[in-house]
């Protein structure tokens, strides 16, 4: 699989996202998140028009999973995303 490079505008804010659900114990729809119809454990938060990540809602919150640019996220998989 070809690894594609996260820009520093799009990474700051996944960091300020991931803290936030993962420490502050936020809701995802602050940051515009969805769940995604064909897994519901699965929310996707856009990061820009580019990208987007995935969180999976565990029994003690919400855990960071994958960063996909668009094209990727909308050929992937979902059933492997599942916890």
């Amino acid at each position: 699989m070809k690894t594609c490079h996260l820009p520093p505008s799009q990474a700051l804010r996944l960091q300020q996202i991931r803290h936030a659900l993962e420490v502050e114990r936020r809701l995802p729809g602050e940051f515009h998140g969805k769940r995604l119809q064909c897994a519901r454990s699965i929310v996707s938060i856009p990061l820009g028009r580019r990208w987007r990540a995935l969180f999976v809602e565990t029994a003690c919150g919400y855990k960071f999973r994958d960063c996909l640019t668009h094209e990727r996220y909308n050929k992937a998989n979902f059933a492997a995303y599942k916890p």
